[in-house]
């Protein structure tokens, strides 16, 4: 294991037993976690963008860092009403530096309401919230093109409401917040220089809906963004907008899934649609799948042109319970000219994901 994981995973566990051993009140605790570990390589190309929140890049050598992460969630029911949620994350992609990902207070309003106050994942995107606990979905990561945000958290309120329409379990979630990223892994990544960015007064909302095998979602994201290149500004309040929809399918034993998006800034003329289909067939503990994702962006006055599709295919198989061993490879063209993301390239990863 790399010393400086090690030294993060101790890290994650002391903290997290100072906090209990300091207690002064009667609350419930409860304490989980998962763990990646992935090894991969570029088989043609140079190099492939696996992961772009965190800039996990595989070139044509063996690594483990990429895609490899561990976390510790502590949830603590201080009483009927009130809950403390944390999660702390290390991922190779950011030299395993220990992260938190959730640190917010949950307030019980009634049984259909409820409001939270701290930090959470930023819920653009379908699988935003567990992005990281790869035993939760049977790829290796979330499709990649699908998946290209800089900014995955935000600090803020939001209030969640869970109904029943119908015969449809659904809930209604409505969030304002912030999130400021300095030296930005991503951007700074493709801009070849330190970028700071500042997503601000943003106003979101997500529905969802499920009913037997069905299920929907609806997200919606309004916000200002500020960045620096090289501490020289180039955008300043500007106002950006992201919709969403996800369409899902949950069979006995075929599984069909989608994502479709779309980002606008409309100030810069730049226009984005990102979209994943992905299939997947359940044979006893074994999930062979096949995804196609891609990111288009409108060329606009400044030249944007990126463009790139990725083709996967790959084999979950339940070990045990809490266990599963992945294989996975992906072909990516990059159709882009004047914004290429490092180039056509293929790659192969072998994981395993355990939950406990």
């Amino acid at each position: 294991m790399d010393d400086r994981l090690a030294h993060n995973i101790n890290a994650i566990i002391i903290a997290t037993l100072m906090l209990l051993h300091s207690q002064t009140v009667s609350a419930e605790i409860n304490i989980s976690g998962y763990a990646s570990v992935v090894a991969g390589k570029v088989l043609t190309g140079n190099q492939f963008l696996a992961d772009y929140p965190k800039a996990g890049v595989y070139d044509t050598d063996w690594s483990f860092s990429p895609d490899t992460s561990v976390g510790i969630q502590l949830s603590a029911d201080v009483n009927q009403q009130i809950s403390f949620i944390t999660q702390l994350t290390s991922n190779g992609a950011t030299d395993f530096e220990a992260e938190a990902d959730w640190a917010y207070l949950n307030y019980q309003i009634s049984a259909e309401y409820s409001v939270q106050f701290g930090r959470k994942r930023l819920p653009l995107y379908y699988y935003s919230d567990f992005f990281d606990l790869g035993y939760a979905y049977y790829w290796i990561r979330p499709p990649s093109d699908n998946y290209t945000w800089q900014i995955s958290n935000y600090n803020g309120v939001s209030l969640l409401y869970e109904t029943q329409l119908a015969e449809w379990d659904s809930s209604f979630n409505i969030y304002v917040g912030r999130e400021d990223s300095e030296n930005n892994e991503l951007l700074s990544l493709l801009f070849a220089a330190p970028t700071d960015e500042t997503w601000k007064n943003m106003l979101g909302f997500v529905g969802e809906f499920s009913k037997h095998q069905y299920e929907l979602r609806m997200t919606y994201l309004v916000a200002q963004l500020d960045r620096n290149i090289n501490d020289i500004q180039v955008a300043n309040e500007t106002r950006q907008q992201f919709a969403g929809l996800s369409l899902n399918f949950y069979g006995e034993q075929l599984v069909i899934l989608s994502e479709f998006n779309r980002y606008k800034r409309s100030a810069d003329e730049i226009s984005v649609r990102t979209s994943m289909l992905s299939a997947g067939y359940h044979i006893n503990d074994f999930t062979p799948h096949i995804t196609r994702s891609t990111f288009k962006q409108s060329v606009n006055a400044a030249g944007g042109d990126e463009n790139h599709t990725t083709n996967s295919i790959g084999l979950r198989w339940d070990i045990e319970k809490n266990t599963a061993l992945k294989i996975q490879y992906d072909k990516v063209e990059d159709k882009g000219i004047n914004i290429p993301i490092l180039g056509d390239s293929s790659a192969i990863s072998i994981g395993m994901d355990i939950v406990f």
